[in-house]
């Protein structure tokens, strides 16, 4: 040992390192490629399923446009006149079909019982859990259309489920279609060679321009499964392993070379270097960075260390500022109606909820208001939608301008009704601000020739409850719901308030 000089030990212990450095990439070269290979596998499966779900999206939502536009022509109780406009498609050719392989136009009565079709007609009937599915749906999930992917005996196909009758559904629009035209569009997405094949793994599509039986090339398969969980179609992506294993020849090489000069070069004063000017500004502006990303409040981070490091900092202060300002940004337009300007629903919810534990706490009455524009479908047939925007937002602002208490909520509730919350107000409180809003809407007397009136009109379901225990804040909505419901039937244009019939109705509804 006393002959041997540091640099040789040094040199010796360097080489010896290398050495074990390379045997082990040697050695563990085949585990390495295997492991690689199942993780892109994994990976490109994933691609493969996103790409599938977004192809499908598109084309459900192409069959919705479809099917939205024949479904306010059909004519469900006139059987003629119904299987005419379920050929319109067929034989006009509506720009919406050309995106669809559309097999056929299937029409159903509210109970899913079948009143007319065209198109193919030997396609085997809804699958049961479609129909399952489309029956457990409640309030406003009727009024959405509904998509499923299944298949017959031989075809894979989609079917989309349209409303029809607007807010009282009255049946069915069922537009069917083959699948495989959308889903052509998989291999291009994800710029891969692909093929598919159907639940029996018989090969519907081949790749093109490659021989998927070459040993070079591996089959990554996703598969596509109905809603009862049974499989529709396989979805088969073929990778090039050859490249895959250049790239990682090359990365190994590249990893034991730069090891092996780095070790030698510059190990101790790179450590010394990047110790005192990298890692421990660093990691102060980690802890800078973590401080300032769960406290809102933080101040931002400071500057010290290499250029680098001054370049980070900064750009994490610039974009701190920047999402915090969007994020306040996102807050305030969240609670915003995009139309009228006042809040939305969802921050009604918020308010009502609460306000309704606050009542309760405090044992004081908490009133709602809930108005609807009367006739205000035939007012938009008859002056056009742009002039139905702005009588809505006339309607907010004149509505905003009759409440006197900053604790009071006017929210647009959807459509052409608003709702009005009102903490710590009884019935006469709440019927007077009532009476002073129907004023200021009359009083605005914007023209409505459909309207037996004249002019603009609200009707008004006013109610009143001291909230309880056990009892949802939705109460009070469904309550003042059903005065409205009496204020329209009875003529419109008046305010009717809760009584005591309608709270027996929400107790026998277990509301």
């Amino acid at each position: 040992m006393e002959r041997i000089s540091l640099r040789v030990l040094i040199t010796a212990l360097l080489l010896a390192v290398v050495l074990i450095t390379v045997m082990h990439t040697v050695v563990s070269q085949y585990q390495f490629r295997r492991a690689a290979l199942d993780y892109r596998a994994d990976s490109i499966s994933r691609v493969i399923e996103v790409a599938a779900l977004e192809a499908l999206r598109q084309a459900r939502s192409q069959a919705i446009t479809l099917g939205g536009s024949v479904q306010r022509r059909l004519q469900l109780h006139d059987p003629a006149a119904l299987l005419i406009q379920l050929n319109a498609p067929f034989s006009k050719g509506y720009v919406e079909a050309g995106y669809l392989d559309l097999v056929a136009l299937r029409a159903y009565d509210a109970d899913l019982h079948l009143l007319g079709m065209d198109g193919q007609r030997d396609i085997a009937p809804l699958p049961t859990t479609v129909m399952q599915r489309l029956a457990r749906r409640q309030g406003v999930e009727r009024l959405k259309a509904l998509g499923e992917l299944w298949r017959t005996r031989d075809t894979p196909l989609y079917s989309v489920l349209v409303p029809v009758g607007g807010l009282h559904v009255e049946g069915y629009l069922e537009v069917v279609f083959n699948p495989l035209f959308n889903l052509l569009n998989v291999g291009d997405m994800i710029h891969m060679p692909l093929g598919i094949h159907d639940h029996q793994r018989a090969e519907l599509l081949h790749p093109t321009d490659i021989d998927a039986h070459a040993p070079n090339y591996a089959a990554m398969e996703y598969a596509l499964r109905s809603a009862d969980g049974s499989v529709v179609l396989y979805l088969v992506a073929y990778a090039d392993v050859d490249l895959l294993y250049a790239d990682m020849r090359r990365i190994q090489f590249i990893t034991t070379l730069s090891f092996f000069a780095l070790t030698i070069a510059v190990l101790t004063l790179a450590f010394w270097l990047l110790n005192r000017h990298l890692f421990q500004p660093v990691q102060q502006l980690i802890g800078q960075m973590e401080n300032a990303v769960h406290d809102e409040n933080h101040a931002l981070v400071t500057h010290r260390g290499i250029q680098e490091v001054h370049i980070v900092a900064a750009s994490f202060n610039v974009m701190v500022a920047r999402v915090r300002e969007i994020i306040r940004e996102l807050r305030r337009i969240s609670a915003q109606d995009g139309l009228t300007g006042i809040a939305n629903r969802r921050s009604f919810n918020q308010a009502l909820e609460r306000e309704w534990l606050r009542a309760m706490r405090q044992g004081t009455p908490l009133s709602v208001l809930l108005i609807d524009i009367d006739h205000f479908k035939q007012y938009n047939d008859h002056y056009g939608h742009q002039a139905g925007d702005e009588c809505l937002k006339n309607i907010a602002a004149t509505l905003s301008l009759a409440v006197q208490r900053p604790t009071d909520m006017v929210a647009r509730y959807g459509g052409e009704e608003f709702v009005v919350l009102m903490p710590e107000t009884d019935v006469a409180g709440a019927g007077a601000v009532a009476r002073r809003m129907q004023h200021a809407v009359a009083t605005l007397a914007l023209p409505h020739e459909s309207s037996g009136l004249g002019s603009v009109s609200m009707s008004v379901g006013l109610c009143t409850i001291i909230p309880a225990r056990g009892q949802a804040a939705q109460r009070l909505i469904a309550c003042a719901d059903l005065a409205l419901y009496r204020a329209k039937a009875a003529g419109r244009n008046r305010i009717e308030v809760a009584q005591a019939s309608d709270w027996a109705a929400l107790d026998t509804a277990a509301i």
